[in-house]
Formats: structure tokens, sequence, C-alpha cells
């Protein structure tokens, strides 16, 4: 699936349109009426939308007489007060609800009930947050006002996931989820599978769940066609629990566990001291990551770094970490993702230390929720609630 943000706004506001008509009508939308919103729609997404009105229906059974927003309504009205009075700067780390459904017959209560708790004279932003969040999980319960995060639904699932997110604030209710022993892996070979390029640019690493089900996580750049970019974590279920991607981990959850246990984030490539500009390497940059290799190297977490090696045409032109960095370095201009995999290979190297830190200060338990809760924007008691399905 596309996955740019006008291509995102299409496929939402077909949800929203398919939704809309067989909750509303009780009929599907004619394929003119969905090509006017999302000219992408074809039969997997039409699948997708019927299980996904399916899982909605499961909660809100017989009811009808919504209003479902996206771009106007009620959705654009809470994002800018969650903006402007509770202090939200970024939506979806907050709530990554994509369309709303409100009681057309309640929508001017809701609407003046969340403008009246915002504006409470002496209440902080943060305050007026903690408000919002719990009159959204009052009205969520009573089937008022629905935030729904959607996803796509493979066509080998009958059908799709329903659950409520961010409504109880219980913590001890979460499950444990576990760091697979020997699954983090920061493969160091270059040019095997395309001339210049870093096989991976990642940090791969796997996660299981109590019911035995797994998760695969990657920390990497996640446009390689831009020479210095972010590094973001992201989850995907794999095997029997396979399904939709479970998301980016929030950076919120990232620094706060980091923080309380007295380390640091990694910078983005752009802002990394020892990432110059293509073509600008020096011998201290190359040192700096030589000594890290070394690091990562004799400490006690076991870290998998593959075949570190340099290829060319299926043959093998040098070894070693040095021989390795030097091969890039000479080479990031050489194919247009080799200086954005290459960075972000460097970066996932820096989280390889972070998770070998984490190791030694006996958290890697609560990294493993850290990770998982945090993809699901469930990490915070002011993580607003609403219906994820997926």
């Amino acid at each position: 699936m596309a996955t740019s943000a006008i291509e995102t706004a299409k496929q939402e506001n077909g949800s929203r349109v398919f939704l809309q008509s067989v909750i509303e009508n009780g009929v599907e939308p004619s394929s003119a009426e969905m090509f006017r919103v999302y000219d992408g729609y074809n039969l997997e997404w039409k699948l997708t939308y019927r299980k996904q009105v399916e899982a909605v229906k499961k909660y809100i059974g017989s009811r009808n007489g919504y209003e479902y927003s996206r771009d106007t309504g009620t959705m654009p009205f809470i994002e800018e007060i969650a903006k402007t009075d509770c202090g939200v700067s970024v939506k979806d780390r907050w709530n990554p609800m994509d369309i709303v459904m409100v009681k057309k017959s309640k929508k001017s209560v809701v609407e003046g009930t969340i403008r009246e708790i915002t504006n409470i004279d002496g209440m902080t932003k943060d305050a007026n947050l903690v408000l919002l969040n719990a009159y959204m999980r009052e009205v969520l319960e009573d089937r008022v006002l629905i935030g729904i995060s959607l996803k796509a639904i493979k066509a080998n699932k009958k059908k799709a996931n329903m659950e409520l997110a961010n409504m109880a604030g219980d913590k001890s209710a979460r499950i444990n989820i576990t760091p697979i022993p020997g699954s983090v892996k920061c493969n160091l070979t270059i040019g095997k599978k395309k001339k210049y390029l870093f096989d991976t640019g990642e940090l791969g690493f796997d996660l299981s769940t109590e019911s035995g089900g797994e998760i695969h996580g990657q920390s990497r750049n996640f446009q390689y066609s831009k020479a210095r970019n972010v590094v973001q974590t992201d989850l995907t279920p794999k095997g029997k629990d396979a399904g939709a991607k479970l998301g980016k981990v929030s950076s919120v959850a990232l620094d706060k566990f980091l923080g309380d246990i007295g380390l640091t984030r990694p910078p983005s490539a752009s802002r990394h001291p020892h990432i110059p500009s293509v073509g600008q390497w020096d011998d201290n940059d190359r040192r700096y990551w030589i000594d890290l290799y070394g690091e990562l190297q004799r400490s006690n977490f076991d870290i998998d770094f593959g075949d570190v090696a340099v290829y060319e045409s299926n043959a093998k032109i040098g070894e070693g970490f040095e021989q390795v960095l030097n091969y890039a370095i000479e080479n990031e201009t050489s194919d247009r993702n080799a200086a954005g995999r290459f960075s972000s290979k460097l970066i996932a190297m820096e989280w390889a230390k972070i998770w070998t830190q984490i190791s030694s200060k006996g958290k890697l338990g609560e990294w493993g929720k850290v990770l998982y809760y945090g993809a699901k924007k469930e990490f915070s008691s002011k993580n607003g609630p609403f219906m994820k399905i997926f």
C-alpha cells in the first residue's frame, strides 16, 4: 500500500465514505462514489473497507445517526483544541485516530463540553489534556464519540480485529513483551545484494509476547534517498500474528524510558557529530566508528553483525569493519540510496550500543514493553483513547 500523506488521506476518506454508507444507509457505496474520494479504490480495498465496517459494527451494534469526520467537522475541531489548549504538538503522538464518528444529536453538546473543560481558569495545558482524555473515554464508552485508527486488512484475513486503546489507564494489566535472545542483528555486509549498498540499513530485533506470538522490529531511516535522515523504530507482528504494522515507536516513550535510566536516544544522522556531509569525512570520524564497532564486539550482549565484508559482483573484495567503512565512505555517491542507507546503518550501530547498555542495567524486560506500547501509542496517561481496527 502506498504510504504518502496524500494517498493515506484518500484511503482514510474511503473508509469514512464506506462506513457512512453501510452504517447509515445499509448499502455499500457505488464504485463511482468511492472513486470520487479514492482513485486507487479496487477489490482489495473494498474487502478491507468491508472488514473495517464489520469491526466497527461489532462495537456499536445497530446504532446509527452518526456524522463521519476527517478533514472537516469534529475531528479537526478536536485536533485544534488539543494543539491550542492542551499542548499537543504532534497529533498522532497523542491520539492516532484517522476518522471520527460523532452522534449528530449529541455533536453540539460534545463539542461544547470539550471547549468548556479545556478552558477552565487556572488549569495548565497538561491538566486540560487529562480532562480531555477522560471525557473522550466517557463518550467512547457511550458510543457517542468514536475516534478510529485504521489499518489495511490483508486479503487472507477473514475479519479485522478491534480493540479500544488508552481506556482505563491501568498499566498493571499490560502483557509482558520480551526481547528474544540472540535476535538483535546489525548486518554489516555491503555490496552482496546490490553494488555499493549495505544489504540492510537497519538494526533488527524480535520480541515475544505472552501468547507465544512474535513481533519484528527495525530501527532505520525509512527514506534512503535522503543522505542524512532520522532513524525510527517500527514494529510488525510476524508468523501467526502477522498483520498490520503496530507502528513507529513514539520518540516521547523512548526518551522517557532512556532518560529515566541515564541514557539518551541517538541523534538523527544529520546531527551526529561523526556523520559529516557526504565527502567531508576525516580521520576522527572514521576512528569514532571503528572504536564503536570494537566496543560492541567486546560487549557481553549478543549482536549478530553477519558477514562483515565488502562484495562486488558476488566476489568478496574486502573483509573487516575498517574496509567496510572505507568502502561505504568512498561510494556514498555511487547510488542514490547509498548515503542514506550508510548513515542509517551507522545510527543502527548507535542503537546497538543502546541495547547493550539497557541489557547491562537489567532493563530488557521493561524495554520490550516500552517498544510495544510506544508503537501502539499506549504509553502514558496523556495518550488519548481511540478504537483501533487492524
